[in-house]
Order: C-alpha cells, then sequence, then structure tokens
C-alpha cells in the first residue's frame, strides 16, 4: 500500500536499494545510471506518492536566471531543411523561435538553435544532444525526422504543429477548426456570403484535415445556395499549371465573394487569372504568422505557440517523464484576426 503523504528523495532511495545521489540521477535522467536502477527507482517514487518540490524547480529556475549558470537540463529547437539554420530562419518561423526562446530563458533554460540537423544520422543526432545535456527538443518540422527521434529515453519533445505521420508525440498547434470561425465571423460581418475554400496538399497532411472540416461545419450558418466545395489537393510545385487550371475552372463555376486558404500562392494564382483584390474577391489567409504580413485573415500567435511548446516541456522534465508518450498531449492556441490589404 501507498504510504499517505509525500516522500521525500531519501524514502525513495532506501525503498529501492540506493543512495539518495543515485536518485537524484535518476530524476535528471542521468545516463550513467543503468536502465534497471532508473526503472526502480522511479517505481518506488510513483508506489510512494515522490513528487518533485515546485517551489525548489522553481527558486532553481530564479538562481540559474540571476547566475547565469547552466541548468541540469537543457533544451534543443531542432531543424531538419537546410533553410531553417539559426542564421537564416524563414520570416514566419522566427516568430515561433523568438516566443520559445523568451519563455525558455525567462524559466531559466538556455535553447540551443545552433544543433544542425539536417541529412544526419539519428544517431549522431543523439549523441550530440546527449553530449549538450539536452534533455528536451522542439521540433517544428516533425515530419521531416524518422521515429527514432520520439523513441529516444534520454529527453521530452514537443512538436510545433501535427504529427503528419502519427508519430508519438507531445504537440503545440494552432486551433485551426476555431480559426476558420474566427475568419467567418469577420466576412460575413463585412456582408460576404459566398465564401470558398482552397487549400495545397502538403498544408492538408501537415493540418490533418482540420481546417477544411472548420470549414465545412461553418458552412451550416450560411444559405444552402451559398455554400461552395472546398477545392483540396492543390500543388504549388510541379503540378502548378495544371492545378492553377482547376482553380480557375473552380473559381468560374462557383464565382465565390471570397477564399479562405492556407497558402499565399492563391494570391498570384488571382492576379494571373486577372482578378482585383478585394476589389473582385477577398482573400483571407487562415495561418499568418507575421504581424506584419500585408494578406488579411487570422494570426495564429506564433510566440504563443513557441511560449506554450516550452511550457509544455518543461512540465514533463519536472514530472521526469521522458521518451515517446503512450498517451501524447494535444495543446491548441486559438489565433485572433489580423487586418491587411486582401479583405
Amino acid at each position: 500500500m501507498a504510504k499517505v503523504g509525500a516522500a521525500n528523495m531519501r524514502e525513495v532511495a532506501a525503498a529501492a536499494g540506493v543512495s539518495h545521489i543515485t536518485v537524484s540521477r535518476v530524476l535528471r535522467n542521468d545516463p550513467r545510471v543503468a536502465a534497471a536502477t532508473r526503472e526502480r527507482v522511479l517505481a518506488k517514487g510513483r508506489e510512494l506518492g515522490y513528487a518533485a518540490n515546485p517551489l525548489v524547480s522553481a527558486y532553481a529556475a530564479h538562481i540559474r536566471r540571476r547566475t547565469g549558470e547552466a541548468p541540469a537540463c537543457n533544451l534543443a529547437w531542432l531543424t531538419a531543411t537546410p533553410e531553417h539554420h539559426a542564421a537564416g530562419y524563414f520570416p514566419w518561423v522566427r516568430p515561433y523561435l523568438e516566443g520559445a526562446r523568451a519563455r525558455a530563458a525567462a524559466q531559466g533554460f538556455p535553447l540551443a538553435t545552433d544543433i544542425e540537423t539536417h541529412g544526419a544520422r539519428m544517431e549522431t543526432v543523439e549523441r550530440i544532444l546527449r553530449a549538450r545535456g539536452i534533455r528536451g527538443i522542439i521540433v517544428p518540422n516533425i515530419h521531416y525526422y524518422g521515429p527514432e527521434l520520439t523513441a529516444s529515453p534520454h529527453w521530452a519533445a514537443v512538436s510545433l504543429g501535427n504529427s503528419a505521420g502519427g508519430k508519438p508525440i507531445h504537440t503545440v498547434r494552432p486551433n485551426a477548426f476555431e480559426n476558420v470561425r474566427i475568419a467567418f465571423d469577420h466576412l460575413l460581418a463585412t456582408g460576404r456570403q459566398r465564401i470558398g475554400f482552397c487549400e495545397n496538399r502538403y498544408m492538408a497532411v501537415q493540418g490533418r484535415g482540420l481546417h477544411e472540416g472548420g470549414y465545412l461545419y461553418q458552412q451550416r450558418r450560411l444559405n444552402t445556395r451559398d455554400r461552395l466545395p472546398p477545392l483540396t489537393d492543390l500543388h504549388v510545385e510541379p503540378r502548378r499549371a495544371e492545378c492553377l487550371e482547376r482553380f480557375r475552372k473552380w473559381y468560374e463555376r462557383h464565382r465565390p465573394e471570397a477564399i479562405l486558404t492556407t497558402f499565399f500562392q492563391v494570391a498570384d494564382w488571382l492576379r494571373e487569372l486577372g482578378l482585383r483584390v478585394p476589389r473582385d474577391v477577398a482573400l483571407t489567409h487562415l495561418a499568418i504568422a507575421e504581424e506584419n504580413s500585408p494578406m488579411a485573415g487570422v494570426n495564429v500567435g506564433a510566440r504563443e505557440l513557441g511560449s506554450a511548446a516550452v511550457d509544455l516541456l518543461a512540465a514533463h522534465i519536472l514530472r521526469n517523464e521522458y521518451g515517446p508518450p503512450a498517451n501524447p498531449k494535444h495543446m491548441s492556441i486559438t489565433g485572433y484576426w489580423q487586418d491587411g490589404r486582401t479583405v
């Protein structure tokens, strides 16, 4: 029977037949502790109801911020495309990173952004992370990685955006379903009723169909004659000409007053068809990350998403929960309307 009340570290050590120093190392996920010993200590900790003191953890973070001393565990922001190296992030990526970096600093954790993973073998990535004391990783492009990244027991992992391959990983993502509602609210308020939706294949896979699902649900608010079929499975490249022709036929048949989309190339397609935005048709982007975007639409709150990823990581590190989760957590954050020249 579990002991009533919180056990301390020495009681866990006595029950597991190890020293309190070994228990401390287990709680820090120290690789020097044998796997069998680690599991025995964790099992006894759960049995006795041991929990790390959050006040102690908060105080340790305060000390790290003041002294600049390296913490027992570090965080890393990983990328897997050559364009995303630390010196040259795409503009839409930077707000996510800025939010994560600020939140990590506030909690006393350095956030490494200089670990090059493009084309690297997973064994090399793991060796680098362990050598640098990385205990938590943020992966903004999880679809570029194999399952080995989330299978390691040595760190906790959080993905920014959905895991297209169904990898067992915690995620922080925009609330796509609710963001579509925000767009509908604004467009309906401007008097536009015939609202269309188009999405390329890449964004549909990455978004797991949530934008399209939100669009179909919001059509309940429209008269039957104004409900338009979504245009999906488009390709920006290499089948651009074919998809532009599909887009032209869809537009000419349904004549939408406004279009919801998740890829900015639609603006180019409309110009090529001789249409003026927003005079002929309004254009609304459902996934804006930059605050100075010329397009109107829903800003996903990139800084808040990056910050939330750090919060989720820190919570799992505090509970000493590493490796692939049996029940991944999916945190959704609702965005906000951002005015622009296209509506």
